[in-house]
């Protein structure tokens, strides 16, 4: 039986086909396997990009676990990408652990990301190696993190920002650019911060301060959200203080408080014309379709980004000393829009590094205490994603 030595679930999302993309077109992967729950979402996923020759396609639901398992033994898959949706972490860990699979995904959102943690003796003793949280926030940001880290002796805080937008006229909100379940998420959930050395919790959208960003955003108004960079960096990086806040576009933030308002983020189905569908589910599928039907079409112009502000302030040989990363990316109109692309490449990075064993310590790990970040962020630059270091520092003269 051929090798089949990588697995992607959720590859038909706005995420996982550019992450099966870069697999192939970047890292070299020659046997991958793209699925999703159902078929012919992924195969339509495939087509879009022109991949449907180079992988193999299989319709699986990253909720059964026994599925997965199933699939890594008889596949003899060596490495997992989940870019299904976070609820799914902990049952595909189960089945990688089980199969000897190592594992990457997009992130935990804090209480998930913590229980992943929790797994760590598991992976430790089955010699795996599972690094999580690997999209763009978390992800590139915890790597910037770990880049700044290095630079210090001590650190005082890491804040993090994560900005977007397009500099054409606005008339519109769009999509977002992750799941839509996770954006009501952080607009239903208070965050946790990690402040002096413990977490404590915030207020929904609390924590407003104007942040400078580099052009063509200038200053934003950013917001705490909920998210696992606080969870993790605090205690693998030392810190004594780790914020996350999001500088949310003004017509989008409007646009995710109305579906908050209207009731888009409750779970529990409502009756609508004889049947029973929960108004999240719907939401969910309308994203899923619009999504869709824009891939086979990326804007042919560069206009939209994302931007991430990652401050690591604290001291070298007693002075003070601050590390500033600044990651933009743009839209390519060969590989998609600037959100799908910086989420998508980061655990194509990593997946392949497991793989070729670049990176095998054994265990469950977030990124910062895993990948190397300057080769790291020369992989990014390779995909036109920059990311840009700044130090600043005090010198005294008496």
């Amino acid at each position: 039986m051929q090798k089949m030595s990588m697995l992607v679930l959720g590859a038909s999302g706005q995420i996982g086909a550019y992450t099966v993309q870069d697999l192939i077109e970047f890292c070299g992967e020659k046997d991958v396997i793209a699925s999703s729950r159902k078929m012919a979402n992924v195969k339509k996923a495939m087509d879009d990009l022109k991949l449907t020759k180079k992988v193999k396609l299989m319709e699986i639901d990253a909720h059964n676990v026994d599925k997965v398992l199933e699939t890594i033994k008889k596949e003899k898959v060596e490495s997992v990408i989940n870019c299904a949706w976070y609820q799914t972490n902990l049952g595909v860990m189960e089945a990688c652990v089980k199969g000897g699979a190592t594992y990457t995904d997009l992130g935990g959102f804090f209480d998930t990301c913590l229980k992943q943690i929790d797994l760590n003796k598991k992976w430790v003793d089955a010699g795996v190696n599972a690094t999580i949280g690997l999209g763009s926030t978390p992800g590139m940001t915890n790597i910037a993190g770990a880049a700044g880290a290095k630079r210090l002796d001590s650190i005082d805080k890491i804040d993090i920002v994560c900005a977007w937008g397009n500099t054409l006229p606005v008339k519109e909100a769009g999509w977002p650019g992750y799941s839509i379940r996770t954006v009501l998420d952080e607009f239903t959930q208070e965050s946790v911060q990690w402040i002096n050395g413990k977490y404590e919790k915030q207020k929904i959208l609390g924590g407003e301060t104007d942040v400078l960003m580099p052009e063509p955003i200038g200053k934003v108004k950013a917001y705490y959200i909920k998210h696992s960079e606080p969870a993790t960096m605090g205690k693998y990086l030392k810190a004594k203080n780790v914020s996350f806040r999001i500088g949310f576009p003004a017509m989008d933030m409007n646009t995710f408080l109305t579906l908050r308002a209207l009731g888009f983020a409750d779970e529990k189905p409502i009756e609508i014309g004889g049947g029973k569908v929960s108004p999240l589910d719907y939401l969910t599928a309308m994203y899923q379709k619009g999504i869709s039907d824009g891939r086979g079409a990326p804007p042919k112009e560069k206009f939209e980004y994302d931007m991430f502000r990652i401050d690591c302030v604290g001291k070298k040989d007693g002075m003070p000393k601050t590390a500033t990363y600044f990651i933009v990316t743009w839209n390519d109109p060969e590989r998609g829009v600037s959100s799908a692309r910086d989420t998508a490449v980061p655990p194509a990075i990593v997946a392949h590094w497991q793989h070729t064993k670049k990176i095998k310590l054994a265990g469950v790990y977030p990124a910062e205490a895993t990948v190397e970040p300057e080769a790291f962020f020369k992989e990014l630059g390779k995909r036109k994603i920059l990311v840009d270091e700044q130090i600043t520092t005090t010198t005294k003269y008496y």
